[in-house]
């Protein structure tokens, strides 16, 4: 893999993790204030949609292919995009 395609893949998954922790912080919201039947299954195509988006982003800059290095920048944009919410907050 050339490393202009690893660079854009590195900052789209970081870019994703912050995205990620803005959508996780609006489904809050129907977690708290919804039935059983509606917290499972919203929480389940939460997951699905936004793994299915993921990957279909990851197809279109460098054909699907996943490294973990591709995760640990995903987790750190999630926790980057958490202290700005939480620092917002304030």
């Amino acid at each position: 893999m050339d490393l202009s395609i690893q660079l854009q893949v590195l900052t789209v998954s970081f870019a994703y993790g912050i995205f990620f922790s803005y959508l996780l912080r609006m489904q809050y919201r129907f977690l708290f204030e919804s039935k059983l039947f509606y917290k499972v299954f919203i929480t389940l195509l939460f997951v699905f949609d936004n793994c299915l988006l993921y990957f279909l982003i990851l197809r279109t800059i460098n054909y699907g292919v996943f490294h973990i290095y591709f995760l640990i920048l995903l987790i750190l944009g999630y926790l980057f995009g958490n202290y700005l919410t939480k620092k917002k907050k304030k």
